[in-house]
């Protein structure tokens, strides 16, 4: 969990280079940032792709299959070494890069609605969080397991492609159009769970559960990373009594039997009366009818002992905009999006899951969800990578780089790039946590690495100093909001399995590229 305490920096105290007037430096924010890191290579990633089978998601789910290999090939990390192709493995370019061992499956949202045996919801638990791999393409090959294996080189797959990782790309391309068939009240956030239930560690980390529905599914040792995609908001109803066909009128408690019901009582704002339309502010999640929202951020990071390890992102409806119209007279919620292909609502109470676990969000309204697949490994690679998430100050509030790296632009558009390195200022505190027995940890701080071994990020020799820490400039940490650097901890041998740092930098509250960080003094 990150920890942020927001302080106002003076001009007085930015006292930058000479080329760098201070008189012309705004006062700037800079925070405290805490975060966790695994210092034992991460090597193993299960991902579970949480897909909406309502009868709007035709073309959103073949949109996901189409982009799906670029999600793959953005997972390869120099980090992993090279795949044996002969083609380039390196920071800069990592197409001839391995992927982590990954285990992929697929659920759907469909959950029933209660006993009512509504249209698309008649069968009672629908899907009930099991993961599909059934074949949904004509001719194409499925996984021999309810998900995708791809370990060391080895799949699940038998036939198809003779790469195994284009096996694992035409695999999720056979089984991830599930349909539209599937019932429109969405339980989004209950059905991972029910797919995850009794798949977390015990307190020691020592086994899993019995993985209730999908054994084998969820392993100890392997990174977590949840995906949901949907044109609608969560319906996670504790009450399926919220699912009454019996009240279908205004005047009814419940309303009209639509899907405006998940929203008048999941969701609270600062005007709650369907009979008003207009924009609503101050929209959160209302406990009640549905399940607590909190309730699944803790499931979810319980999964794991060490945070950090479980990462959510969502490819869903904007929630900055929330809006109730009329369709006749019955309430509707407006688009938060929309394109030809069709539209999407605001998804409040899955931004609230995904806030909650410091996730990441990207509009489903696009006939391209290349950039947010990219986007959300990017995000697991950035946990291989060690990539700080807030860019790095100096004590004196001074921004910290690698001399001639891009910072970003002025704020006439013009580049600017760092003027001498000077990442050994950088003002972090860094913690080696090592698991002990009954589940305690040897906390250990660790020091800098000499002002040498900073500068030269080819030198991996710590010498007399080890284990240190560093920060390296990573081109994999340069996108989605990340710093661009990297800690790296200089050891001999590897760290033991299950260690974690625990760093602590004054950061800026300002985004790494913008025109407003740029402008921050450079190494004081």
């Amino acid at each position: 969990m990150s920890k942020m305490i927001l302080v106002a920096l003076s001009t007085s105290l930015l006292l930058g280079c000479a080329d760098r007037p201070v008189e012309k430096v705004p006062p700037q924010e800079f925070i405290e940032d805490v975060n966790t890191y695994p210092l034992s290579l991460e090597t193993e990633v299960d991902i579970l792709f949480v897909i909406d089978n309502s009868n709007s998601m035709g073309q959103e789910q073949a949109n996901l299959a189409r982009n799906f290999p670029k999600f793959i090939d953005a997972l390869r990390t120099s980090k992993l070494g090279s795949d044996g192709s002969g083609k380039p493995c390196t920071t800069q370019d990592s197409s001839g890069c391995r992927i982590p061992d990954v285990h992929i499956g697929v659920v759907s949202t469909d959950l029933g609605a209660g006993s009512y045996g509504l249209p698309s919801c008649e069968v009672s638990g629908g899907d009930g969080g099991k993961l599909l791999a059934k074949p949904q393409v004509a001719g194409c090959t499925p996984p021999s397991q309810p998900y995708i294996s791809y370990v060391q080189g080895v799949t699940n797959i038998q036939g198809g492609a003779s790469d195994p990782v284009q096996q694992v790309k035409e695999a999720f391309q056979c089984i991830a159009e599930i349909g539209t068939g599937g019932c429109g009240f969405e339980h989004t956030l209950e059905a991972a769970r029910r797919a995850l239930d009794g798949c977390g560690a015990d307190a020691n980390n020592d086994k899993l559960g019995d993985c209730k529905l999908n054994p084998g599914f969820i392993r100890r040792d392997a990174m977590l990373a949840i995906v949901f995609i949907t044109d609608e908001d969560d319906c996670s109803a504790q009450k399926p009594q919220l699912f009454d066909p019996q009240q279908t009128d205004l005047t009814d408690p419940l309303g009209p039997l639509t899907s405006y019901r998940c929203f008048e009582f999941g969701i609270q704002c600062d005007i709650n009366d369907r009979s008003k339309p207009g924009p609503r502010k101050g929209c959160r999640p209302a406990y009640d009818w549905l399940y607590k929202v909190d309730d699944y951020v803790s499931f979810f990071k319980g999964l794991k002992r060490d945070e950090g390890r479980v990462i959510v992102s969502a490819i869903a409806g904007p929630a900055d905009r929330v809006e109730v119209g009329l369709d006749a007279q019955n309430p509707v919620l407006r688009p938060s999006c929309q394109t030809i292909d069709g539209n999407a609502v605001p998804a409040l109470r899955i931004k609230g899951v995904v806030d909650g676990l410091k996730g990441q969000s990207f509009p489903i309204c696009t006939n391209d969800f290349g950039p947010a697949l990219k986007g959300i490994a990017d995000k697991i690679v950035s946990n291989i990578n060690l990539c700080l998430e807030r860019p790095p100050l100096s004590s004196r509030g001074g921004l910290v780089c690698s001399a001639g790296a891009r910072i970003g632009t002025d704020l006439g558009g013009a580049p600017v790039t760092c003027d001498q390195s000077c990442l050994e200022r950088a003002d972090c505190v860094v913690k080696e946590a090592v698991p002990q027995a009954g589940g305690q940890e040897q906390l250990t701080v660790l020091p800098r690495c000499p002002t040498a071994k900073f500068q030269d990020p080819t030198d991996k020799d710590c010498g007399g100093a080890c284990p240190c820490w560093r920060l390296v400039p990573r081109s994999s940490c340069d996108q989605n909001g990340l710093s661009g650097y990297a800690l790296e901890i200089l050891r001999r041998g590897e760290a033991a399995k299950g260690s974690h740092a625990v760093v602590s930098c004054q950061a800026s509250a300002l985004p790494w590229g913008s025109a407003e960080f740029s402008a921050l003094p450079q190494c004081l």
